[in-house]
């Protein structure tokens, strides 16, 4: 049982220095094509933000997205 904790307890570990290496501005895919290694049935989750001329604004005045895609897999 302390084996598994520990192997689970790296793994974790592990999970968190890959996110900390993340842009803090994300990753861009301007049009929407794929980008090497992807796979549509095996994939890490994505987000894609669709802004529109005529969208709405907040009560700080940014523009709010017209779509918010998110895709877990």
């Amino acid at each position: 049982m302390k084996r598994e904790y520990v192997e689970f307890k790296v793994m974790v570990n592990g999970l968190v220095a890959k996110a900390q290496k993340v842009p803090e501005e994300g990753w861009i895919v301007q049009d929407f094509t794929p980008w090497p290694g992807n796979n549509t049935r095996d994939h890490p989750g994505m987000i894609q933000v669709f802004l529109g001329h005529s969208g709405g604004l907040d009560t700080e005045g940014n523009e709010l997205p017209r779509l918010v895609y998110v895709s877990r897999e």
